[in-house]
């Protein structure tokens, strides 16, 4: 009992700091984390769906993506309006585009706010993989030839798109909206080019200069290693500032999951938040980073941690609802006069440490890589931040680099949950 009182008394303490900026009037803080848990209920019916060999790697342009898309619309019109008022039907939900030589279809719904339904707070993932594109040994790339084995695209990314629709149902469960509105976006041709989100944000459907914020999910529920299991990662929330950072970090504080804030750049500009950075809206990508299931046939519901992904979809509800909320949300701040910082030192500091134990799965050469990479954390930390100077960035990107695509090496089997 003691610690259960503890535990609910941790919860409601983050939950009021994270909506210590939002007005008097309005959602109350145990009413938005009763229904954290909402946003949770059926992602693993969703990610199951969308990563099924019936839809054959859902690429963009294909009649498997057109029953994606069927499904999809038919999940958002339960909680959201079509956001083409001007259309009606599915239509109202969709955003076609053609640009350059590819073409798709994005989806979308808006949640009316109940005091600025003209101010936004978008929440989005793409829905898109890579069919059948895949290669003798598995791996699966954009450019391949359509094979016979599906690259499902699990974690890659339709555990995103679960977070999304579970954030959908747990703001429709509310005993009212919040004060902003919330734009749920399914992007489609992310694995062409971040193309669709590109395409929003040169023909928005609502006004980019009234977007408050944008949440970007890409590659959730994965674990890296199996000494990793815990750790995920929050991409770019400087461009918010102190104030979207504040925002993260108190959304963290109930669960147990070590998120570690990282710098823009440490998300390689490989997803759609690229788009929305590069059009001055404060952002976080919340993500696993890549690791050996990516762009590979063995990314199947088999290697979803679904416990995982139930933290990060109450994390990122939270940030959500406080953008929404806010009384001043955070201002575009850009991304720092540094492409990287101490606290990313600090970060995948942490991250090594935990990762030693598995440092074993790895062959040789990569394994004495992973050691001295490891070394290199230690040293900047142990150094302090008035140390780490222009070199050490230079020195820390190609580090960070050379880590992830590291991670790759290993086979798919160990990062399977409970390995």
């Amino acid at each position: 009992m003691v610690k259960e009182s503890v535990a609910a008394a941790t919860v409601l303490m983050s939950v009021m700091a994270l909506l210590a900026s939002q007005p008097v009037s309005g959602l109350t803080p145990l009413e938005i984390e009763a229904n954290a848990r909402t946003a949770t209920h059926h992602q693993r019916i969703v990610t199951q769906l969308l990563a099924s060999n019936r839809l054959h790697g859902r690429d963009n342009n294909t009649q498997d993506s057109q029953i994606a898309q069927r499904i999809l619309v038919r999940l958002l019109r339960r909680f959201a309006d079509g956001i083409d008022g001007g259309a009606s039907g599915d239509a109202a939900y969709q955003q076609p585009f053609v640009l350059g030589d590819q073409s798709g279809t994005n989806l979308l719904g808006v949640i009316r706010g109940r005091e600025l339904p003209q101010e936004y707070v978008v929440v989005g993932a793409h829905y898109d993989h890579l069919g059948t594109r895949s290669a003798s040994n598995g791996r699966c790339s954009a450019r391949g030839a359509i094979a016979s084995a599906p690259c499902n695209g699990a974690t890659d990314n339709a555990t995103g798109v679960a977070a999304v629709l579970g954030i959908a149902a747990a703001l429709r469960s509310l005993p009212e909206p919040p004060r902003r509105s919330v734009v749920l976006a399914l992007w489609d041709a992310e694995e062409d080019g971040l193309v669709g989100s590109k395409y929003y944000v040169t023909h928005p459907l609502l006004p980019l200069v009234d977007t408050v914020g944008y949440v970007n999910f890409d590659i959730l529920g994965q674990d890296l290693l199996p000494s990793l299991k815990d750790v995920s990662f929050a991409v770019g929330s400087e461009t918010g500032g102190d104030a979207l950072q504040q925002i993260v970090d108190a959304a963290l504080l109930p669960e147990t999951l070590r998120l570690h804030k990282v710098s823009y750049i440490l998300g390689e500009e490989r997803s759609d938040y690229k788009n929305f950075v590069d059009h001055r809206v404060p952002t976080v990508f919340l993500s696993d980073a890549t690791g050996p299931c990516y762009h590979t046939t063995g990314d199947d519901l088999t290697i979803v941690n679904f416990a995982k992904l139930r933290a990060q979809t109450r994390v990122a509800l939270r940030i959500v609802t406080a953008l929404a909320e806010s009384t001043a949300p955070p201002p575009f701040a850009g991304k720092g006069p540094l492409p990287v910082r101490y606290g990313d030192a600090q970060a995948l500091d942490d991250v090594f440490r935990l990762a030693q134990v598995d440092f074993g799965l790895f062959s040789p050469s990569d394994r004495a890589l992973f050691e001295r990479l490891s070394a290199d954390m230690a040293r900047w930390v142990a150094d302090g931040p008035q140390a780490f100077d222009a070199n050490d960035v230079l020195s820390f990107l190609g580090d960070a680099g050379q880590a992830i695509d590291g991670l790759t090496h290993i086979e798919c089997r160990h990062a399977r949950p409970g390995h």
